[in-house]
């Protein structure tokens, strides 16, 4: 479908930077290949995830929208969902997305995985005990190579000289 509305404000992207995009099916493809048999990290990914016309395990989806519930008394589970950009300012004391020019993602990635970090033990311990009662198949997909999604080619021009060096940094910290 046209994009009816770009979303600037929040996305950063105009139409501009759509003249050079990976058309959506290819993009699709690739995506799904770098998420097949990943455990993935994100703050409300189920837009994400409609977005991209997928449904990804439960069991290794990692929704930070959840973070508040481990950090709560045991028994007592937040309904509301908060906020990246919230829960950065309360638990991380971090202010984040205050740009004129939207959201970064890989500040917003960046988050969403320190925010993981504050209840990853927590989380995992859950998983490893709702694991034995609803069993998966939770090999990784060695056939993809991460590495080459960390090239310029597949970074907006504005990020790729800019923020670059700090992707490349967490991706190796990863390794």
């Amino acid at each position: 479908m046209p994009i009816a509305d770009y979303r600037t404000r929040w996305s950063g992207i105009t139409r501009q930077h759509m003249r050079k995009a990976v058309p959506f099916q290819v993009a699709q493809k690739e995506i799904l290949k770098l998420l097949k048999g990943k455990v993935v990290v994100g703050h409300a990914l189920h837009n994400d995830f409609q977005a991209l016309k997928y449904v990804h395990p439960r069991s290794q989806t990692r929704d930070t929208t959840y973070v508040p519930n481990f950090l709560s008394e045991p028994g007592l589970h937040t309904r509301a969902r908060v906020s990246l950009k919230d829960l950065a300012l309360q638990l991380l004391h971090k202010k984040i997305q205050v740009g004129q020019h939207g959201h970064s993602s890989v500040e917003d990635a960046t988050t969403a995985m320190e925010l993981y970090r504050l209840v990853e033990v927590q989380w995992e311990q859950q998983e490893a005990r709702s694991l034995w009662t609803c069993p998966e198949d939770r090999e990784p997909d060695s056939s993809t190579d991460m590495e080459q999604y960390m090239e310029d080619q597949y970074w907006p021009d504005d990020l790729a000289h800019g923020s670059r060096g700090g992707a490349r940094e967490a991706q190796d910290r990863r390794n």
